[in-house]
């Protein structure tokens, strides 16, 4: 009998520890599937790297997993508690945060060309100015604010204990810095940004539209979506 009761709480353990593992292998996939999608952080990570080099992109790339505490937090505190004290506070956000990438589009679109030599010299450009645009490129992104929801509340609950869900936090910021950080890495090699430099105006009017396209997406979204209620 004893024994037939120690053989159901091994199989009940293993199932427990197979389920585990399989949520874990699920939300780390979804994370990466979620992170690699290209995407306004994308767009931003390789304007910087391309026209101001390796430390800039590293920059917003860092600012980019900053930015994942912001959706993260409000994720676990409860969104319905955050909407019922700021009632619009999504709306806001995605009227924001496509005001922001229409801005950045175009201003990106018409920067001024800059020379290829001076160019591959390391920018002088302020450090916190680049992490405080990767911050805004994310923090102000509904793509994130729904994935990191979306995850939360599908995937890992509000069971979870604190601080296994402040892991996920923490696994999803790493995440995205891993990534972003190699992308910086790969195009603010000299060869390849000699070439791009070579072609600014064409990139700059590429990513430019990308970035206003993007935010003209956003607002579109959002004026459909308010209209609808």
């Amino acid at each position: 009998m004893q024994t037939s009761a120690a053989r159901l709480r091994a199989a009940v353990a293993g199932s427990g520890a197979h389920k585990f593992m399989e949520q874990i292998l699920l939300i780390a996939s979804i994370t990466w599937l979620a992170v690699l999608s290209p995407g306004a952080d994308f767009a931003m990570v390789s304007r910087n790297s391309f026209l101001y080099g390796r430390k800039s992109g590293l920059a917003a790339s860092m600012g980019i997993a900053i930015a994942c505490w912001f959706h993260v937090i409000y994720a676990m505190f409860g969104i319905a508690i955050i909407q019922h004290i700021f009632p619009n506070i999504l709306d806001i956000i995605k009227f924001v945060g496509a005001a922001y990438l229409v801005y950045a589009g175009l201003a990106t679109a018409f920067s001024k060309i800059r020379d290829v030599e001076g160019s591959l010299v390391p920018s002088d450009r302020s450090m916190g100015r680049e992490m405080m645009t990767g911050i805004l490129t994310n923090g102000l992104n509904p793509k994130t604010s729904i994935f990191v929801i979306s995850l939360y509340t599908q995937f890992i609950g509000k069971d979870t204990p604190l601080s296994h869900q402040l892991l996920w936090g923490l696994f999803i910021s790493l995440s995205h810095l891993l990534w972003f950080a190699s992308v910086s890495t790969f195009l603010s090699n000299p060869a390849i940004r000699t070439v791009v430099l070579r072609r600014q105006r064409l990139f700059n009017i590429l990513i430019g539209v990308v970035l206003a396209s993007l935010g003209a997406i956003l607002f579109t979204a959002g004026t459909l979506g308010s209209g609808a209620q």
